[in-house]
């Protein structure tokens, strides 16, 4: 279920000197100092869900992706769960955490939405997620 790409820097970014929050499909995140939006609202349909993901990068420090499903029916944690993955809690979200292909993935449950997050630096991680 956790399907991501990795993320080419593009003349278009437009970098942060500050830390920004962010809301995106209702979720609110904190993206870090020094990252740029490179691509927005990337949709994909998986096992039918309205999922979206927006990607940022910074070329020095790596990439944040996040993907938000917005219409999770009602699934429970464990149908986030990647096998190999390991049960974890990051900012009091209780999700599944692990490594695979350079990046550094969580995965949670928050009301009805399922929230993937994928960095290339596993720092990022508790600064994203609020």
């Amino acid at each position: 279920m956790f399907l991501m790409g990795i993320v080419s820097a593009s003349e278009d970014v437009k970098y942060s000197d500050e830390a920004k929050n962010i809301t995106f499909r209702d979720v609110k995140f904190t993206i870090p100092a020094g990252y740029g939006e490179s691509k927005d609202n990337e949709n994909f349909n998986d096992l039918g869900s309205d999922g979206k993901t927006c990607f940022y990068i910074n070329e020095a420090k790596g990439e944040i992706i996040i993907t938000v499903i917005s219409d999770w029916m009602g699934m429970s944690l464990d149908e986030l769960y990647k096998k190999g993955a390991n049960k974890s809690t990051i900012n009091n979200h209780t999700g599944w955490n692990y490594t695979e292909d350079g990046l550094h993935y969580f995965g949670y449950v928050q009301g009805d939405k399922g929230i993937i997050i994928a960095v290339t630096n596993e720092t990022r991680l508790s600064q994203v997620i609020l």
